[in-house]
């Protein structure tokens, strides 16, 4: 055992140490790039964090994936979000192999169905940002799935949602500040609106309420946290974030329980408010006479997404028609995930988002809740939120996908070393669960 020791630790010492030694090299590239060449300053810096990351410890490359899905802030084409998941998919992909990855197929095939219905429309809409969009949804779906996995595979789970949800506390705490300096009005955090603000708190809010075993916080801290991300939804007034979060609260207070100890009663009370506000703003809204507030406006791009549609009903007209222009219609991506996509891949694209979406819900449906549930919190919640809102955004639409993704890969390292967690059968909110070492 001495021995073992003895021979790791010069090697992760050496690792340190070279990964320091090209932090420090690139980042004083990146910051003569700052004053020589502005534009290459940022992908520089995010290569030299990559890097040195990686020869530290070359798994924690796909943590960094799960916070970087906040980061809306642009790198030429791409956002930091999409740069960073494209890194980790890469490297996912080179530890993936051999170590359990049968078990992460099923979701795998529920992502894929969507990806192959939707490469008919490619032929018929032949233009650039079209394929590129087409391409980048597969690292969004299927790369977010495999990240999810490596990092849950690996023992990272805790690491990687614990500083999302931290983080979406620290925005919360930001936001509700920001509310009270501004009287009280939407909320926006440099390149956060107050949309983006209210995506991040749901799934924020979602990982400490259902607060697995393999989570480990502390029942009141994780309370803590979650009513700070309920009231930054409030203060930020993203009312499709309150809506998608009160729909994962009630799954995973409907699930079987896992924690040692019972959940209160008032976390059921404590949705009917927020309700109660949602209804009451909406309503408001529909009643003015200002035809620009958020709820008329979306009636009219609601109307203006189906005269899109109607141009090619069974494929679409293209990703980003909203950007090309090529339709007549710009300015506005479609509020509402299946009008996004009835309008960019059209009816048979639908199917294999439906697929896709479906299959994932039953397939997390049907794993030990002690796994599957905040996976399959988290997915319906976020398709519950872009009934209202967009669905293809940046890291809003991947981190879905890598909870789902890390939900199969915490089981799998269990099954591997031997650890079970036994629900209690009966669905209720006030049951036990133990815990067997086998």
């Amino acid at each position: 055992m001495g021995g073992h020791l003895t021979t790791q630790r010069p090697a992760t010492t050496a690792r340190l140490v070279a990964g320091i030694a090209v932090l420090c090299v690139l980042g004083a590239v990146s910051g003569a790039l700052a004053v020589a060449a502005p534009d290459f300053a940022l992908p520089v810096a995010l290569v030299a964090l990559l890097v040195a990351v990686a020869f530290i410890d070359l798994g924690l490359v796909p943590v960094l994936a799960v916070p970087a899905t906040m980061i809306m802030n642009r790198v030429g084409p791409m956002s930091v979000s999409d740069f960073v998941l494209g890194g980790a998919t890469l490297v996912a992909l080179l530890m993936i192999r051999g170590k359990g990855a049968v078990t992460l197929q099923p979701l795998l095939w529920c992502g894929a169905a969507y990806i192959v219905l939707t490469a008919p429309q490619l032929i018929l809409n032949s233009y650039a940002a079209n394929v590129i969009e087409w391409v980048h949804e597969i690292v969004l779906v299927l790369g977010s799935m495999v990240v999810g996995f490596v990092v849950g595979r690996e023992g990272r789970a805790r690491l990687a949602l614990s500083a999302y949800a931290l983080i979406g506390v620290g925005i919360a705490v930001a936001t509700m500040v920001s509310a009270v300096a501004n009287g009280f009005g939407p909320v926006y955090l440099g390149m956060l609106h107050k949309n983006s603000i209210g995506g991040i708190l749901l799934v924020a809010a979602l990982i400490v309420f259902a607060n697995p075993p393999w989570l480990g916080w502390k029942q009141h801290w994780a309370y803590a946290a979650f009513l700070l991300c309920g009231v930054g939804m409030l203060a930020a007034q993203s009312r499709q974030a309150l809506i998608g979060t009160g729909i994962g609260v009630l799954i995973i207070g409907l699930r079987p329980r896992f924690h040692n100890g019972k959940r209160s009663r008032l976390i059921w009370f404590m949705l009917i408010p927020v309700a109660v506000f949602v209804i009451t703003e909406v309503r408001d809204q529909l009643a003015a006479d200002d035809q620009f507030n958020s709820s008329a406006q979306r009636l009219t791009w609601y109307e203006d997404s189906i005269k899109v549609w109607l141009m090619s009903p069974l494929f679409g007209v293209g990703h980003r028609w909203w950007v090309t222009g090529h339709t007549g219609y710009s300015g506005f991506q479609p509020p509402n995930a299946e009008l996004e996509v009835l309008t960019t891949v059209g009816i048979i694209g639908l199917i294999g988002f439906f697929a896709m979406f479906g299959g994932a819900i039953w397939m997390l449906a049907r794993m030990n809740p002690v796994y599957g549930t905040i996976g399959l919190a988290i997915v319906v919640a976020r398709l519950a939120q872009t009934q209202f809102d967009l669905y293809w955004v940046a890291g809003q639409s991947s981190i879905l996908w890598i909870v789902a993704g890390i939900c199969y890969g915490v089981q799998a390292r269990d099954a591997a070393t031997g650890v079970t967690w036994r629900p209690h059968p009966v669905q209720t909110l006030f049951r036990r669960t133990d815990r067997v070492r086998t």
